[in-house]
């Protein structure tokens, strides 16, 4: 049952293979595979003696990622350049998501190789070969490390580091000698998960996060310190302290100020908001730290921590904060500003500052007076953009464009819309195709972000606007449990995915058809990972879509809690219930025991190395869907994990997606041909 797609081929949905050429729509600016190749995702920015430095992940080079260095005021003939040595692949694998995979400090280049999972370490300006920290092993077991810092004597490298043997999985906090001289030292090993070492600049004090199973970051976490000791030779750590946080409670981003205070963020308050601990008040019993907001706001200036190094935030000189601030689903740039009595005094003030970027991944301060920030505006994807703070900006040479230049007159922008679902509003972005004034309304899919803790970014993105220059509208849904809406919001899928989430991007769609926005005998679904749970539910649950596209989707909920990495292992706790009670609701939610109530055709592409959600699952969904007598199609790409990285791979599942929308839509006319 297992097809192999070629890039470019297209196929009935009777699972044979056709070899047919597909035709390059004349209205549209974009193929598959310029989407697939100019798909270039930027991440991890952070900044260093005045440069700004991220990853890049290649898609034209097999999903290859790299760190790329820049002056954030060069000029325009000055090109960014990589930071890493040439063929490596910058890539953690811990939590299989990753993140926090490359470091700069001093100019030095820290970063993971994506084949052994080691820290490496190179000066990119003396020609050296990299140096390896630490082993690659722990016994027998291979390690993965992630989200690493030096002390502030440079002496001492500090890593999460992940083991991960055949019955179990272990997360510690480790401390290697910088010059790779000596063994790897545990610092910190008493089960659950650990992220974030942030050794205070003086080398007192260690900060951390910690949480366990059944929770995730999201939903109970901790905040620790403990003293911090080291020579020339050893390094150890006293008795931690709970900080912040606690049941109910996420913390994340532990940052030390220049003055030695800690801040962090917490949502205490419902919202994940910026908090600070006054120098000092370490020196004393640290059961008596206490934090204080620095504003209180209905806004998220954090985000869920799937992977590691999430940064929205940064110190200017003058003590002030430079940070993103997610307020009803959108993104702004702000500075958060002391009073005059000092840092640690309530009263600080709020100022948006104007800049081009619709969503916001990331902010830093290289210069302390200045931003660079991470973000999407509404005719590119995943740009570099410096920011003056008085709302000037200007975009950083980047060394590899996302898309050729595009105007904003060619693309479909994002309108916020609410739409009730039962007794909840919820939100989402549409899309109308380009063109469509006075003709008959358009042909819908809708779009259902993975996690399903997270959220749809209203941002440029080259898929949606693949589909909106071919006559598609486009709907990107914030199902209750998405994120940027504060906890209350979040929290309303908790025992109840499979369902409120499907009826919520069921209820939007049939708003939209209802106002008449799209045609709602001609709508779809799309999902991504649990989003495309989602999406093939509700072919289940519903009646409002003629078919449904998943992307390395959950089929099979009990086969996840049993088969899925250790980070996610217990997600479904919360999501749906506690094995072995909920046992009857994981059957009742997972598409694969409801092939014979699916109405609607189906597409599914997958990953044949996806540890995430194994291939197993979408091959024995769809030859139930065929033993059913319903449509399906299963395309798997050979070598692809979760979430596709090769742009052979992104084309191929484009040019499939969008042929049976095609079919589905039964589309002519200019916009498709």
């Amino acid at each position: 049952m297992t097809i192999e797609q070629p890039p470019g081929d297209q196929a009935p949905l009777d699972g044979s293979i056709s070899r047919s050429q597909s035709a390059v729509p004349r209205s549209s600016p974009w193929t598959a595979a310029e989407v697939a190749g100019g798909k270039i995702g930027r991440s991890g920015l952070q900044a260093d003696g005045g440069q700004v430095y991220w990853i890049e992940s290649r898609p034209s080079e097999g999903g290859r990622q790299v760190v790329v260095g820049t002056d954030p005021g060069a000029g325009p003939s000055d090109v960014p350049q990589d930071a890493s040595p040439s063929g490596v692949g910058v890539r953690s694998r811990v939590h299989e998501y990753g993140g926090g995979a490359a470091t700069v400090a001093g100019g030095i280049v820290h970063y993971v190789d994506q084949d052994d999972q080691a820290w490496y370490r190179v000066d990119p300006t003396a020609g050296s070969h990299p140096l390896r920290l630490g082993a690659l092993h722990a016994g027998d077991t291979p390690i993965r490390h992630a989200d690493g810092r030096a002390t502030g004597d440079g002496r001492w490298w500090l890593s999460v580091q992940e083991e991960v043997g055949e019955a179990t999985t272990r997360h510690r906090l480790v401390a290697m000698p910088a010059d790779g001289t000596a063994a790897t030292t545990t610092l910190v090993d008493v089960g659950g998960f650990v992220a974030a070492p942030r050794p205070s600049p003086d080398g007192r004090w260690l900060a951390w996060l910690a949480w366990s199973h059944p929770d995730m970051p999201w939903d109970s976490s901790t905040l620790q310190v403990a003293p911090l000791s080291m020579d020339g030779t050893s390094i150890t750590v006293g008795v931690p302290t709970v900080v912040a946080g606690g049941p109910g409670v996420s913390v994340g981003q532990p940052y030390w100020c220049r003055d030695g205070g800690l801040l962090f963020v917490d949502d205490r308050s419902g919202w994940w908001l910026p908090y600070r601990v006054a120098p000092g008040q370490f020196d004393g019993p640290l059961a008596s730290v206490a934090a204080f907001a620095l504003v209180d706001t209905s806004a998220e200036f954090h985000g869920p921590d799937w992977v590691f190094g999430q940064h929205t935030f940064d110190e200017l000189r003058d003590g002030s904060l430079v940070a993103r601030m997610c307020a009803s689903g959108r993104d702004r740039l702000v500075v958060l500003r002391p009073p005059s009595a000092g840092p640690d005094s309530p009263g600080w003030v709020l100022d948006e500052i104007e800049q081009p970027c619709i969503s916001l991944s990331a902010v830093v301060s290289p210069d302390g007076k200045s931003a660079v920030v991470l973000g999407s505006t509404s005719t590119e994807a995943h740009t570099v953009l410096a920011v003056d703070l008085e709302g000037r900006a200007a975009p950083v040479r980047l060394s590899a464009p996302p898309m050729a230049t595009i105007s904003v007159e060619q693309v479909s922008v994002a309108v916020p819309r609410i739409a009730t679902s039962g007794t909840t509003a919820v939100p989402g972005q549409f899309y109308a195709p380009l063109g469509q004034a006075g003709r008959v309304p358009p042909p819908l899919v809708v779009f259902c972000h993975g996690g399903p803790t997270a959220r749809a970014e209203p941002g440029y993105d080259p898929v949606v606007q693949f589909f909106t220059s071919r006559g598609i509208a486009v709907a990107s849904v914030d199902y209750r449990g998405s994120t940027g809406y504060g906890r209350d919001y979040r929290d309303l899928l908790h025992g109840a995915w499979g369902e409120a989430d499907v009826d919520d991007c069921v209820s939007y769609a049939e708003s939209l058809a209802a106002d008449g926005l799209v045609d709602g005998g001609r709508m779809a679904i799309r999902g991504t990972s649990a989003g495309g749970l989602t999406a093939l539910a509700a072919l289940i649950r519903a009646r409002c879509f003629a078919g449904a596209v998943a992307w390395y989707g959950v089929t099979d909920l009990m086969a996840l809690a049993a088969d899925t990495h250790d980070f996610e292992s217990r997600y479904l706790d919360g999501l749906v219930g506690p094995l072995p009670d909920a046992a009857d609701l994981y059957r009742e939610r997972s598409p694969v025991h409801h092939a014979g109530d699916v109405v609607g055709r189906v597409l599914l592409l997958q990953g044949s190395q996806d540890p995430i959600v194994p291939v197993d699952q979408a091959e024995r969904y769809a030859s139930e869907l065929l033993a059913a007598g319903t449509d399906c199609r299963l395309v798997v790409f050979d070598g692809e994990s979760h979430g596709f990285r090769r742009a052979d791979t992104i084309e191929a599942a484009l040019e499939a997606e969008l042929a049976f929308y095609r079919e589905l839509f039964a589309m002519g006319g200019p916009h498709d041909q």
